[in-house]
């Protein structure tokens, strides 16, 4: 049988191991770098560019997509007509630079017309969500008050990142129609459009605080 003397010893050394190991962890939390937070994004512009052959598709059907100030608008006429859409920043979104993941607002909106019968569809309220280096969605309030938010444009192909100093800039996101997007598209004009093609190439630039 132990004696009360050396039950006590026991117990001072387990403490002792216990204090040790704290100070260990301590120590290493310390020494740990701290997780970055999201950089807050303070200026900055999403390009959409329509090519081509979805031009082609809307025009067909009768659709023309038009800007929502102060969203711009211009043609592109490089290798056939294209549609190119400017669309400012807002200065309350975030960006995390190292695991790709942020919300950009943006000012304006866009507005699919059937020219035939002068149905609109606006999409207002932009906001580009990055989940991931390759998974991203263009959410919009879609139709008039009360609209309803949906994610209408999704991507999933690993666009080039790069960030010189507070300037980052995401070139290529593929975007497609989602079925909400389609979906809505429907309702409001009565025309059917592709979810499987390229709808809109996308590049970003904008700062970081």
């Amino acid at each position: 049988m132990s004696s009360p003397q050396a039950v006590h010893t026991r117990r001072a050394g387990g403490i002792a191991i216990v204090v040790v190991l704290f100070a260990l962890l301590v120590a290493v939390l310390a020494a740990a770098p701290a997780l970055a937070a999201p950089a807050k994004v303070v200026s900055g512009d999403t390009n959409l560019t329509i090519p081509i052959a979805q031009v082609t598709a809307l025009t067909a059907r009768s659709v023309a997509l038009l800007n929502t100030s102060p969203v711009s608008f211009r043609f592109q006429w490089n290798n056939g007509v294209s549609w190119w859409f400017e669309a400012p920043m807002a200065s309350d979104g975030t960006f995390d630079y190292a695991a790709k993941k942020g919300t950009l607002y943006h000012d304006g909106g866009l507005r699919f017309v059937n020219v035939a019968t002068n149905a609109t569809l606006r999409m207002g309220g932009l906001r580009f969500l990055a989940y991931g280096p390759a998974s991203f969605a263009l959410s919009a309030a879609v139709g008039v008050a009360p609209a309803t938010r949906a994610n209408v444009l999704i991507a999933t192909n690993a666009p080039k990142f790069t960030k010189q100093g507070k300037t980052i800039k995401i070139d290529g996101v593929q975007f497609k129609l989602t079925d909400a997007g389609a979906l809505a598209i429907k309702t409001a004009l009565g025309v059917d459009l592709s979810t499987t093609t390229l709808f809109a190439d996308t590049d970003l630039q904008f700062k970081i605080k």
